[in-house]
């Protein structure tokens, strides 16, 4: 619960996180601005980063069918699955 609150609340762009096992974890964090426009394959995060999106929440509803061609937009947050030191480096955290 420590780990939880101090990444949560470090952070304001991060809105939850799931601790998976030591390595890996589920964040849902805020679209970063320059990514605002651009979509997902445009991004690439998963070939830069080794990150998956698992989905894409905006005014309260999720989108698990995330394509290449979704363009994202600053009202979203991302559900991201990865290994957590790939998500601190990839989202600033």
């Amino acid at each position: 619960m420590a780990e939880w609150a101090a990444i949560r609340y470090a952070s304001d762009h991060v809105l939850d996180y799931v601790k998976l096992d030591e390595e890996h974890a589920i964040f849902e964090v805020a679209v970063p601005g320059e990514w605002a426009g651009r979509s997902v394959g445009q991004i690439d995060i998963r070939k830069r980063y080794e990150i998956n999106i698992l989905g894409v929440k905006r005014h309260g509803r999720m989108n698990l069918s995330v394509t290449p061609e979704l363009v994202l937009t600053g009202d979203m947050t991302l559900l991201v699955l990865g290994e957590k030191k790939a998500i601190r480096k990839c989202f600033r955290i």
